[in-house]
């Protein structure tokens, strides 16, 4: 007998405890039990003491024991009575114990969720601030009449495009400009960090490309009479190479260096592919191993330009002028991509 009873309240502790979760499942996401929960356990308790066991143990009604004649007899079985209700009753509180432990480990396990989401949301705008400071402060360097703190804003720059590449990178949610909100369909939401680390990477590259088209054209700093931009105009290759080595993700726009006067660069494997550098002076430029595929340069100065091993698959040289001593990658025919040969540029 001591045995079923015993089995019989497992069974109830493990039937109660089911049933308390799928309870607890179906209210915790509603928001009024916020704020009446303590009322809604104590009926809970006073049910769970008071009521079911009444409910599992009812009393004996007087015919059951009409056979009974013996008081002791009768004692006996009421006493039996009560000790299975007080055994349904500890079997439902153990249950409920059961209950609170589990929904204490999930209510922590949220809020441990909640905390490390609200945590890297704290790191994302505090980064973003962080690269927006960079970003002003390059800006101005950028505008200095001193040399050194221009090449510092221009690194600077590099810095804050390479810090939004690897952002992008991790989450993988870099989008293409096809999207006239950046945000894929999410009018009326608050733009997530990607979006802006995409924005970023495209402002400073429109920034550098600019500055490349307009400084380019200044008188030189350096000897004038030198060959190599990287001693005639630092700053101006610095940018350019920025430009040229810079992480390329799917659906960056291509580049804008139309018109720059980059004679004797160093962009040895740049990465210039869709390129716009028509009308641009490029002569004596190392461009070997480059990528150019698609690149315009249309118009442009190619006299004793070094394309070795460059990719120019699909670039775009009509009217470009070149020069006996260019030199191109092997098997490229630059008569029949429309370029004309001229003594000199």
């Amino acid at each position: 007998m001591a045995g079923q009873l015993r089995s019989r309240r497992r069974g109830l502790v493990a039937l109660s405890t089911v049933a308390g979760l799928l309870v607890v499942g179906l209210l915790a996401p509603m928001p009024w039990l916020a704020g009446h929960w303590p009322r809604v356990l104590a009926i809970g308790l006073f049910l769970f003491v008071f009521v079911v066991p009444r409910f599992f143990v009812p009393a004996r009604s007087a015919a059951s024991l009409n056979g009974v004649t013996d008081p002791a007899a009768r004692g006996r079985l009421e006493d039996e009575r009560l000790k299975l209700q007080n055994d349904v009753r500890i079997g439902l509180l153990q249950a409920v114990a059961g209950v609170a432990v589990i929904a204490a480990v999930v209510a922590t396990w949220q809020q441990l969720d909640t905390d490390r989401r609200q945590l890297r949301q704290q790191l994302e705008v505090a980064g973003q601030q962080q690269a927006t400071d960079r970003f002003a402060q390059a800006l101005d360097q950028l505008g200095s009449e001193q040399l050194d703190v221009r090449l510092g804003g221009i690194y600077g720059l590099e810095r804050v495009a390479g810090g939004a590449a690897t952002q992008l990178m991790q989450g993988g949610a870099y989008r293409a400009p096809g999207d006239s909100m950046g945000l894929g369909g999410m009018r009326g939401a608050a733009p997530p960090a990607s979006w802006w680390a995409s924005q970023d990477r495209v402002q400073v590259f429109e920034i550098l490309s600019a500055y490349v088209r307009t400084t380019s054209h200044r008188p030189p700093i350096g000897p004038a009479g030198s060959t190599d931009l990287q001693v005639r105009q630092a700053d101006v290759h610095a940018a350019v190479t920025v430009l040229a080595r810079r992480t390329v993700l799917d659906g960056d726009p291509p580049l804008d260096l139309s018109g720059s006067v980059l004679p004797g660069a160093r962009l040895g494997w740049a990465r210039l592919a869709g390129a716009d550098l028509r009308g641009a002076d490029v002569s004596g430029t190392s461009l070997q191993h480059a990528e150019l595929a698609g690149a315009h340069l249309e118009q442009s100065l190619l006299c004793g330009t070094e394309f070795q091993d460059a990719d120019l698959r699909g670039a775009h040289l009509a009217g470009a002028r070149v020069s006996a001593d260019t030199r191109w990658p092997a098997g490229f025919d630059w008569k029949a991509a429309g370029a004309k040969l001229v003594p000199s540029c």
